[in-house]
């Protein structure tokens, strides 16, 4: 959440609408949070790129919370380890390009057949550390007609 409220701070130089739009985007933030661990917090599009990054720098804080957020689906091989990874995944733009961001998933055989490779799902599930990474446990997988953007950026641009 550090770069929110420090760019809440930079606002609030700029006149009273622009304090106000940032103290209600910040609200909406941490309200996106929930009030207890039934609570599913839900990563929209909008702050995904904020919500992704604090849930990887406050990891702590969010293991064992169910989160459900749309993206990319990838199976991804990497040769070094000879497996393969499932990923649901967005762009954001960087100094250098597109940079993947998002979770790896964990699927069960329940789940089967699954999406096809690059297909526009939302995933429901549990996050937890599985082999030193963090990895959301998917409870659903759900492949969607409509497809959200596929590119993120920051929500104060």
């Amino acid at each position: 959440m550090a770069p929110i409220s420090c760019r809440a701070v930079s606002f609030a130089h700029d006149g009273g609408m622009r304090k106000i739009m940032a103290v209600f985007s910040l609200a909406v933030i941490l309200g996106a949070c929930g009030n207890g661990p039934d609570d599913i917090l839900v990563i929209s599009e909008r702050f995904f790129i904020h919500q992704v990054h604090d849930i990887y720098l406050n990891t702590q804080q969010y293991l064992g919370r169910t989160i459900q957020f749309e993206g990319i689906f990838r199976i991804v091989y990497w040769p070094t380890t000879g497996n393969y990874y499932h990923i649901v995944m967005r762009y954001a733009l960087s100094c250098c390009g597109e940079m993947p961001i998002g979770f790896d998933i964990l699927l069960s055989d329940s789940l089967y057949p699954f999406p096809p490779d690059f297909a526009w799902v939302k995933a429901t599930g549990v996050l937890e550390i599985y082999a030193d990474y963090l990895v959301v446990r998917a409870a659903s997988l759900i492949e969607m007609e409509e497809r959200g953007s596929g590119f993120v950026d920051f929500a104060w641009q």
